[in-house]
């Protein structure tokens, strides 16, 4: 029995041995099978050769695996972290948009209600209003330097018209002397066309004004003529389809104004003036030895707005008598004669034809002999200071005191309140002398259209008024137009209503003037102590029409203690 002891025990621990690597191996395999699927998650196929291998090896006995065994797994657990740690995560499995909706809101709700998480959204808030601030500002920074580089050119175009507007205007000026480019200057070697001139004298007429232009329409009606005879001459009887008013610049004359019921024979000397109607017969005599007569006449037509015709009674080489226009029947009827001695006797010849009504031969103007200027002259009459308000006598300018006088210049006037000739015409007239390097301050009429004829001396005319409307059309900005003329003796510059103009004296200097459109007319002078409109202009608007305050405009007005002549040229 004791012999047989130790092979029990033999057997026993045998039996337990396989006992317990039976139990053993059971965890290990389901170990194994976890392994195995969490490597098939992680899709890595090192390890699941690896797991294979370990499942294919034998398996130790249970003394030698348990601590072997719990070693291993605890290495592979650190290795699987490690891997873990170095593998990028994968990418979490796709969520439904409500399920990211409540996970926003949850986070949202989590968030509103963290104290710190509120005040880094408010400091968020801030950042984001101050940076928009800032672009804002930026915003406006760049608008007002848009707004200045925008000023900025509209000055520099200003300054370029304002150059461009200088060079033309001064271009302009250069020519203005011969007419060309100024439409209120009539030079006389220009715009006077000659309707009859012989050896005695000459008589010529100035192109229609409303010709020149647009801006003097109004003067469609008035022509200027000019008549100038030598020494003892006759300018044969005519009559005219217009009303003449006559004013001698130069010389005498002996003026005879024929009537039905009658003739009357004036002496005129320079200023004096007459009106002669429409149709009325006259003749005038230059009854001087020495000195040429010089007349200028404003025509007022009566058939057409801008033409007139002489009608001569004589028959010459220079125009034919209208009284040949009859028929024979008429004529011999009209003076019970036979045509032969009329012929004769009114003509000269049979069948003389006419030569043109502007030929330039002699005939009109004739000279006279001693004998027959003392019989025209004879009964004359010389006219008296009364004459001023006469209805059919001459009157002068200068029988009255000037209306402005001081020691640079004198303006005589006559306007129609005082002559009742002038009023049926609606013209004054006035005489002007002006001494050398003298101004007639700068004023305008403001109803009256003046026709200036220099009689002696030479000046600078200075006119301002807009632009013609085909350049006005062309600029966006209104401006105004500065007209400058030099001019001479027997030239014309005509001053429409309402346009400032300027008078220099060059030399000493006389004109008349025929103011068109009289009645009612004011004469306004924008400098000098007295007739000075603007001084009338209160000085809280004076404040506001020019950049100065108002009373550095009163002050400024107020510096010139002159009135309507000055010294053109002023020491400093």
């Amino acid at each position: 029995m004791r012999s047989q002891f130790p092979l029990f025990l033999v057997l026993g621990i045998v039996f337990l041995a396989s006992v317990s690597v039976s139990l053993t191996e059971k965890p290990s395999r389901s170990k194994c099978v976890q392994t195995c699927e969490s490597e098939k998650v992680s899709e890595s196929g090192e390890k699941e050769n690896e797991e294979e291998r370990v499942i294919s090896e034998p398996h130790p006995s249970h003394e030698e695996r348990g601590p072997r065994e719990r070693g291993h797994q605890e290495g592979e657990k650190k290795e699987e972290e490690k891997e873990e740690r170095e593998q990028p995560r994968p990418f979490p499995p796709p969520h439904s948009r409500a399920h990211e909706r409540e996970e926003e809101q949850w986070k949202g709700r989590q968030r509103r209600e963290d104290p710190e998480e509120r005040e880094r959204v408010k400091q968020r808030e801030r950042e984001k209003e101050k940076v928009m601030r800032e672009r804002e500002k930026e915003e406006e920074m760049r608008e007002r330097e848009k707004e200045v580089e925008m000023r900025e050119r509209e000055r520099e175009k200003e300054r370029e018209k304002g150059e461009k507007y200088r060079e033309h205007h001064e271009s302009r000026e250069e020519l203005v002397s011969s007419g060309k480019n100024n439409p209120f200057y009539f030079n006389s070697d220009r715009w006077f066309r000659t309707l009859y001139r012989n050896e005695f004298g000459l008589i010529r007429v100035l192109q229609r004004f409303d010709q020149r232009s647009k801006q003097i329409q109004n003067l469609e009606n008035y022509r200027v003529v000019e008549f100038k005879s030598k020494p003892n001459t006759l300018l044969l009887p005519h009559h005219a389809d217009s009303d003449f008013l006559l004013v001698v610049l130069n010389g005498t004359a002996v003026l005879t104004l024929v009537n039905p019921d009658g003739r009357d024979s004036y002496i005129l000397e320079q200023g004096h003036a007459q009106k002669i109607p429409a149709g009325t017969i006259f003749f005038l005599v230059n009854p001087d030895d020495n000195e040429n007569l010089r007349i200028i006449k404003l025509a007022v037509p009566v058939n057409n707005p801008h033409r007139f015709q002489d009608f001569f009674l004589s028959s010459t080489e220079a125009q034919q008598s209208y009284l040949q226009g009859f028929s024979k029947n008429i004529l011999e009827a009209s003076f019970d004669s036979d045509i032969k001695e009329i012929n004769r006797v009114l003509f000269g010849a049979e069948g003389q034809q006419q030569k043109g009504e502007e030929s330039q031969e002699e005939g009109v103007i004739v000279e006279l002999k001693s004998k027959q200027i003392r019989e025209l002259t004879k009964h004359a009459k010389s006219s008296s200071r009364k004459a001023l308000s006469s209805e059919d006598e001459p009157f002068n300018l200068r029988n009255q005191k000037p209306i402005y006088a001081n020691k640079f210049g004198k303006l005589y006037e006559i306007t129609p309140k005082k002559n009742p000739q002038l009023r049926d015409l609606d013209v004054f007239l006035s005489s002007v002398d002006i001494k050398e390097g003298s101004l007639l301050l700068p004023h305008y009429n403001s109803k009256a259209i003046v026709i200036l004829v220099i009689n002696e001396g030479k000046a600078n005319i200075e006119l301002v008024g807009r632009r013609e409307e085909q350049q006005q059309q062309q600029e966006e900005r209104l401006q105004v137009q500065r007209y400058r003329a030099e001019v001479s003796e027997d030239d014309v510059f005509v001053i429409p209503a309402a346009y400032p103009v300027a008078i220099n004296a060059t030399s000493n200097l006389n004109f008349f003037a025929f103011g068109i459109n009289a009645e009612s007319n004011q004469r306004n002078f924008l400098a000098g102590e007295k007739d000075n409109v603007i001084s009338e202009i209160p000085t809280e608007v004076l404040d506001l029409a020019f950049p100065a305050p108002g009373e550095k405009v009163e002050k400024l007005i107020e510096k010139q203690t002159g009135s309507h002549f000055v010294d053109a040229q002023p020491e400093e």
